[in-house]
């Protein structure tokens, strides 16, 4: 029987041990999965910033071709 007991005794130090590693490792994918997340909200922001600046240019642009289309004024003496 002392050898049940014993086999009981490490059998349930394992099952614990292997609870401790399973927490790690769903902690450490939680993890993972915020770090995905704010990276994924990162990428978001830098599209949308990168559209609103894509957006400026454009319209710089568009006043620099005007600017360099007009006929210079006349200069008075």
């Amino acid at each position: 029987m002392a050898d049940l007991g014993q086999a009981v005794a490490a059998l349930k130090e394992a099952l614990d041990a292997l609870d401790e590693r399973l927490a790690d490792r769903l902690a450490d994918l939680a993890h993972h999965a915020d770090t995905v997340d704010a990276a994924r909200r990162q990428a978001r922001a830098a599209r949308r910033h990168a559209a609103e600046a894509s957006e400026d240019l454009s319209a710089a642009i568009a006043d620099l071709r005007k600017i360099l289309n007009e006929p210079l004024a006349s200069v008075k003496e």
